[in-house]
């Protein structure tokens, strides 16, 4: 996974500007060191002026450099702003650094979300956001306790870290399968049809099914019991001998393959559980495989985790550990990078590794 940062004529236009600028001014302080030290004849003149142009070349070529990255991230966001000017509100900014253009780009990230919170409120006329609510979090982490499952090869854990405006994602290991259930939308309604998708799942997967089975019964019971339009998302991982198989019930975030200081990306297709009566659904459910050797570590977050670029560098850094000091490394360095206000959202952290 390659980190893109957009470069415009804008970003050309101040990197060459600042480029020429330090070049001049290196060029006239070498020159003037050379004309003040006084060169006794011509080829100290000439071997003087030679360096001061080749001063004045290297200053040039560093100052575009280092004017280039930061006239790209500016770019960046200003096309960020640009976007929340027109009314998109589904803004995704990865940010990285401690820098004044890092917290920049944190706090405009925080505005897009806060702007899609407000207008998914207004459309639902739900008032206040359910899952901020501290009763929806002890609702929630009162299951997150249950010890996961080890099935054998693999090495299964999970997490979550709280944040300030809280969240709503279950995780859990039953059989041969680990499962993340997260809530559509931010209403009383998307509560209720989270812990029902959760409820179900793991009912049908303590029966011993198969994951497409337990996620078409999933579907039924929800489309069956609560009102039309009421869903959940849902990301599986099926283990197997050599491999895992993983599906997405309209769950966006992606599953992150980690493996030799790598991390690839990977997406399954499926709608959101609950929305269809079983037909639809069950024909647009596509798995996808992945070939697991020794050592290869699966990592599953949530949409927050996706938009935080800190935690997939510690992810990539750490992935090679052991389960347990890669879970309490990220989930630490995560926290205490947040800063004396913690995390603004939950950030959920799923990963399984396979071991000898």
């Amino acid at each position: 996974m390659s980190r893109r940062g957009p470069r415009g004529g804008t970003a050309a236009r101040l990197a060459t500007r600042i480029a020429l600028v330090c070049a001049a001014a290196a060029f006239a302080g070498t020159f003037l060191t050379v004309v003040l030290t006084g060169p006794a004849d011509s080829r100290e003149w000439v071997f003087g002026t030679a360096m001061s142009v080749l001063v004045t070349a290297v200053v040039g070529v560093l100052a575009w450099t280092q004017a280039g990255q930061v006239g790209g991230r500016v770019t960046e966001l200003r096309l960020a702003l640009s976007k929340l000017g027109r009314g998109r509100v589904e803004l995704r900014l990865r940010v990285s650094g401690k820098d004044e253009l890092a917290a920049l780009g944190h706090e405009i990230q925080n505005l897009a979300n806060d702007l899609d919170e407000v207008f998914k409120e207004i459309e639902a006329g739900a008032g206040t956001a359910a899952t901020m609510d501290p009763a929806v979090r002890d609702f929630r982490d009162r299951t997150l306790g249950e010890a996961m499952h080890q099935p054998q090869g693999y090495e299964v854990d999970g997490t979550v870290a709280a944040g300030t405006r809280g969240g709503l994602d279950y995780f859990g290991s039953v059989g041969n399968a680990l499962y993340v259930v997260s809530a559509e939308g931010a209403t009383s309604m998307s509560v209720l049809a989270c812990r029902l998708a959760r409820d179900e799942l793991v009912r049908a997967l303590e029966t011993g099914a198969p994951a497409r089975k337990a996620l078409a019964h999933t579907n039924r019971a929800m489309h069956k019991r609560l009102p039309r339009g009421a869903c959940a998302k849902a990301s599986l991982l099926e283990f197997g001998d050599g491999e895992v198989k993983l599906y997405q019930a309209g769950y966006r975030a992606p599953l992150w393959i980690c493996q030799a200081g790598e991390v690839l990306e990977l997406a399954a297709e499926g709608i959101a559980l609950g929305l269809d009566e079983g037909p639809v659904f069950e024909k647009g459910l596509r798995s996808q495989r992945i070939p697991v050797q020794f050592g290869v570590r699966l990592v599953q977050t949530n949409d927050a985790g996706v938009r935080m670029q800190e935690l997939l560098d510690l992810v990539r850094e750490h992935s090679p550990k052991h389960t347990t000091p890669f879970m309490h490394l990220v989930v630490g360095q995560l926290e205490s990078g947040a800063g004396p206000d913690g995390l603004r959202e939950d950030v959920l952290l799923a990963t399984v590794k396979r071991v000898s």
